[in-house]
């Protein structure tokens, strides 16, 4: 068979595992489903050891499907979600529950941030928006705020890719990409902490990881680790990325021609760029090669809105019973309108108060109307970020490439085009997170000689079906676009009051 790379997606509702050889083709994946834990209004949470539990899962089903014994990988990259913060120990256990990147349990902590270094200057400094959860600084200073305990018995505070990597090879580490979206590091230099601006934030940064890029090595696998994998003991494993970056190298995306956009629980675009913007609806993320940024502009809950709508709307009946509903609604859902911030919202308005509304319901509204108006909103607001993005590059962006589990849905697929009136090259292959992890295990092993070879092997294996907009869509979806572009402003006072805030 080969040799073989395993990419490890450790994602926010689960965990893949895909085995690949070096042609980038899959063998073999596995799947293991983990839930989050909501213990209160706004806070998202996880416990890191069902991470652990879908690795193990995941890998031996990978393994199996590929024929393969585990002890046969020949190296290991990783995907997360990111930034989710993990408080380790010394022995890479968890001392609190990991804070994932859309809790906003630490919107007073912003407060506290604010004072110690001024909104502009932060932001200037960081090169992103300083937000609860997104920016991980403020959940670090909520556990030092709120649970002094766990926070005293923490040696590390780490993320997610941390965890997972520490659990593999006995060392703490974490990549540019992760440092990128902490607020603890400047923005043109994410490959080291900011000692004395941390020091300003009230954060020890001997506390943080070290930063390694996304396909270094980080060590091998260790004797433990082994033992509960069957990985071979010393199999080289990179440090890995986020997810969203994870699937730029999936897809093979080098430059600024190629937009991805990644849908799952949360929806982002992803563009290469040769520097970071300063238009603050995006977020700088670095990108593997060392100098090289992706903007991301990024929705929180657009999968998450269809969980919910099935859970609390069709008693769990199913996203394929909700697409069915939404199919026997005619374009624009009997004039429903549905805003998708159901846990605030990212990009382009960033707000961690903003709220999810279904607005123009009538007697006539049938519960198809609402079903396809969550379709069309979630729609509606990757077009807002997607113009942002053409008003910040200066040009209209022409096919975009759609990955993640979410573009299952053909019927959202084709919704989604025709509200952007944009093509999607849909991939055949989806795990291009698993497949970015491998690639980058393929780079640090030295299958591949550069990050630029590892991407033209993502290419060459990328097969595409085109989704075209409906030209006769165009006028309707602008009309109901316009009232959605206004409704958030029209409702932003009144979200602030119900959370309490001062507007």
């Amino acid at each position: 068979m080969g040799r073989l790379l395993l990419g490890l997606d450790v994602g926010t509702s689960g965990v893949k595992a895909g085995v690949f050889d070096l042609e980038g083709r899959l063998r073999g994946l596995g799947r293991s489903s983990h839930e989050n834990d909501t213990p209160q209004p706004g806070w998202v949470q996880c416990d890191p050891e069902t991470w652990w539990a879908g690795c193990l899962d995941a890998l031996g089903q990978a393994c199996a499907e590929a024929g393969a014994a585990t002890a046969d990988i020949s190296a290991v990259g990783v995907s997360t979600q990111f930034p989710v913060l993990v408080a380790m120990d010394e022995a890479g256990r968890a001392v609190h529950p990991a804070i994932l990147y859309c809790d906003r349990r630490s919107i007073r902590q912003m407060e506290a941030i604010d004072r110690a270094v001024p909104r502009d200057e932060f932001e200037r400094f960081y090169g992103n928006v300083l937000t609860p959860g997104t920016c991980a600084v403020t959940s670090l200073v909520w556990l030092r705020d709120e649970e002094p305990k766990a926070y005293g018995k923490a040696h590390c505070f780490g993320f997610a890719n941390t965890f997972v990597t520490r659990r593999l090879t006995g060392r703490f580490a974490a990549d540019p990409s992760m440092a990128s979206l902490s607020g603890m590091v400047e923005v043109n230099d994410p490959w080291q902490w900011a000692g004395e601006f941390c020091d300003r934030l009230g954060v020890d940064a001997s506390r943080l990881p070290a930063i390694v890029g996304a396909d270094r090595i980080v060590g091998g696998v260790s004797e433990a680790a082994a033992a509960q994998t069957g990985l071979a003991a010393g199999t080289p494993v990179v440090c890995g990325c986020g997810d969203v970056v994870a699937s730029a190298v999936g897809v093979g995306a080098v430059d600024a021609s190629t937009l991805v956009c990644v849908a799952g629980s949360t929806d982002c675009f992803a563009m290469p760029m040769s520097a970071p913007t300063e238009d603050r609806r995006w977020l700088n993320t670095a990108y593997v090669p060392r100098g090289a940024w992706i903007a991301i502009g990024t929705m929180t809950s657009t999968g998450v809105s269809v969980e919910w709508f099935t859970r609390e709307l069709l008693a769990g009946g199913g996203a394929e019973r909700m697409t069915e509903l939404a199919a026997d609604s005619a374009p624009g859902a009997g004039g429903v309108i549905y805003l998708p911030y159901l846990q605030g919202e990212r990009s382009p308005i960033w707000d961690a108060s903003a709220r999810g509304m279904f607005f123009g319901l009538s007697t006539e509204t049938a519960l198809g109307d609402l079903a396809r108006s969550v379709f069309e909103g979630t729609a509606f607001g990757l077009r807002q970020v997607l113009e942002s993005l053409e008003e910040m590059i200066g040009r209209q962006v022409g096919e975009i490439r759609l990955v993640g589990g979410a573009t299952r849905n053909a019927f959202w697929n084709q919704v989604k085009s025709d509200v952007l009136q944009k093509p999607l090259a849909i991939l055949e292959f989806q795990e291009t997170s698993s497949l970015g992890a491998a690639l980058l295990a393929g780079v640090g092993a030295g299958f591949y000689d550069s990050f630029e070879a590892a991407a033209a092997v993502a290419r060459s294996s990328c097969r595409v079906e085109v989704v075209e907009p409906n030209a006769r869509m165009a006028q309707d979806y602008g009309r109901l676009y316009d009232v959605y572009c206004r409704l958030y402003p029209a409702t932003r006072d009144l979200a602030h009051r119900m959370a309490g805030e001062q507007v």
